[in-house]
């Protein structure tokens, strides 16, 4: 009697987790296919975000007093900006898609053009790209001798030296007793001083002026001295 009574009662319990462990069999072969389908669709779906990036503008040329400007940026992705020039500075030095930076150019005593390159990188899931600015700094003007007075022998004769300039230059000499060449140029040259036999009696010199003709406040002399027979 016992017996029967456990297996009624007992019976119905196993009978019912039966089902119970049958319905969630049956159910995950349902959601696991759904969710197998949702993770393709969902990676098949997602696509590759090529970055685009340019600037505005690409080209800028700065004196040797230095000078400030601004960048557009325009880019579909984040980006970062850095110099490969020291002195330059940047700010921001990153944005996110459209934006604008700042560049700030300081003045130069540099004798020679230089060449400063802004490398804008656009970031992208799998491969960056690169856009730029090449700023171009004008020298500092100067004109030089390399030597403050030459000699001619009193019989006549000539001697020469070297101009170092980086701008148009033109010349000037206060005894024309004395001829030079060129009297005008673009850049170094080197200048013959002539002059014939000196029978004054005394010595004559000739101070030789030249100038820069963008700049007259930039100058040099060199002294040209001739002995008397």
């Amino acid at each position: 009697m016992c017996l029967l009574l456990f297996f009624l009662l007992y019976g119905k319990i196993f009978f019912f987790f039966y089902l119970y462990l049958l319905f969630n069999m049956l159910l995950m072969r349902k959601i696991i296919p759904i969710i197998l389908a949702v993770v393709l669709i969902a990676t098949s779906c997602h696509k590759v975000l090529d970055p685009e990036i340019s600037v505005d503008p690409y080209a800028v040329t700065c004196d040797y007093n230095g000078c400030t400007f601004d960048v557009n940026v325009y880019c579909n992705v984040d980006w970062t900006a850095d110099c490969d020039t020291l002195g330059i500075t940047i700010s921001p030095t990153s944005g996110k898609k459209n934006g604008s930076i700042k560049i700030s150019v300081p003045a130069t005593k540099s004798k020679s053009t230089q060449v400063a390159r802004i490398t804008f990188t656009a970031k992208g899931e799998e491969r960056s790209k690169l856009a730029k600015t090449v700023v171009t700094i004008g020298s500092y003007p100067f004109i030089g001798v390399d030597i403050e007075q030459l000699n001619i022998a009193a019989e006549g004769g000539g001697t020469q030296f070297l101009l170092t300039a980086n701008r148009e230059w033109s010349a000037t000499c206060s005894n024309p007793a004395f001829t030079f060449s060129p009297e005008t140029g673009g850049v170094n040259d080197n200048i013959r001083v002539t002059a014939d036999a000196n029978q004054t009696g005394s010595p004559r010199e000739c101070i030789i002026t030249f100038k820069l003709k963008e700049y007259p406040d930039k100058t040099a002399q060199i002294k040209i001295v001739q002995t008397s027979l």
